[in-house]
């Protein structure tokens, strides 16, 4: 019984030796008749006689020359220029073999061509689609300028309009940005939200603020650093579309996860002001009847202004004109004054979002213009 077993698993199961020694024995049955041989070793012959038949004749042959080139995609006052260019390159090839890099080569450095996609229809026709650079704000000096694209390549053929000005001493000689204070205006710029961008008129770069775009009828955006800025783009879209902002003088995005606008005028019932630690009384009562009337707590202003103070304190200084009382420390609602909380300070309050993110759309809403 046992020994049937072992026959039956030694079947079933075989030794590597017997698995090896059957494979070796199989492939000295396959041998190749001599007719066979020379057949495989012509069929060989005629694929690498094509092969550098095509490799060296044909696929540059006037056979396959190109004829016929349709370009698309190419604006800006520069189109006319860069078409001949790709033209000429590209007659001069052939429908197997389009280079792309030599037709980019054709138009030169700084032309403003981010890529070519090139197609090939056999047998003479050619198919180019450029994609370009687009201008993303316009570079100023004195009287002259010159669209610039988000990695900083001027673009002078492209239209600058309703893209942000930045006043620059010089433009580069190469036609190119160099790492310093313009790249970083025109990084806030390519980092604007596209439906927002029209909206941006000038980006300056400030010791007190670093980089502030400034809105066409409407505040000026606070960005501080050149760091984070997609994400305080879309904090102060956020603020935008909130229609508690409306009237802001400035948004501060400097901490995009709490952003702050400023120079609000808000209206407070009785019950939202609030007394204690933190309010104050401006200055109107204290003209006439001394002391009688005005209050002042840490970190509140006397007689003759209130400064504005929150989390944004330093970004936008709004003050109250004298003879005004201004509930300092109060916030829609009732809430007493912290880090960031919205600051009455007569025509110059200050309120923050906490949370504030960007809309679907990543466009400014109904708060504002």
């Amino acid at each position: 019984m046992r020994a049937a077993a072992a026959a039956l698993g030694a079947r079933l199961f075989p030794r590597p030796g017997e698995l090896v020694r059957a494979a070796t024995d199989r492939a000295r049955g396959f041998q190749l008749s001599p007719r066979s041989r020379r057949r495989l070793a012509l069929a060989i012959l005629l694929v690498l006689a094509l092969g550098a038949l095509y490799m060296l004749w044909l696929r540059d042959s006037s056979f396959v020359r190109v004829e016929r080139v349709r370009i698309t995609g190419v604006t800006g006052r520069d189109a006319g220029r860069l078409r001949a260019r790709l033209r000429a390159a590209a007659l001069r090839m052939t429908t197997l073999h389009a280079d792309e890099q030599a037709l980019m080569r054709s138009l030169g450095a700084n032309s403003g061509v981010r890529a070519l996609r090139v197609e090939s229809n056999f047998p003479h026709a050619l198919r180019i689609a450029v994609v370009q650079e687009l201008p993303v704000a316009v570079l100023v000096s004195g009287g002259d300028r010159v669209p610039v694209a988000a990695q900083g390549v001027l673009l002078p053929a492209m239209s600058g309009a309703g893209v942000p000005a930045i006043d620059v001493g010089t433009f580069p000689s190469h036609g190119r940005l160099g790492r310093g204070r313009a790249l970083r205006l025109v990084s806030c710029a390519a980092a604007a939200p596209p439906d927002l961008l029209p909206r941006v008129d000038r980006i300056r770069e400030l010791p007190d603020k670093g980089l502030v775009a400034y809105l066409r009828n409407g505040p000026q955006v606070i960005f501080g650093s050149a760091e984070a800025l997609d994400e305080k783009w879309a904090a102060a879209a956020a603020v935008l579309a909130d229609g508690s902002s409306r009237g802001a003088s400035y948004i501060d995005v400097r901490m995009p996860d709490r952003p702050v606008a400023g120079g609000l005028v808000l209206g407070f019932a009785p019950q939202d002001q609030v007394t204690g630690p933190g309010a104050g009384v401006g200055a109107g009562a204290a003209g006439a009847g001394g002391a009688a009337g005005s209050a002042t707590a840490a970190g509140s202003a006397a007689a003759g202004g209130v400064s504005a103070t929150g989390a944004s304190a330093g970004a936008a200084g709004a003050t109250a004109s004298p003879g005004t009382s201004a509930p300092l420390g109060a916030t829609r609602g009732g809430t007493a004054s912290g880090a960031g909380a919205a600051t009455s300070a007569g025509a110059g309050a200050t309120r923050s979002y906490p949370g504030a993110s960007a809309s679907p759309s990543g466009t400014a809403g109904p708060g504002h213009p």
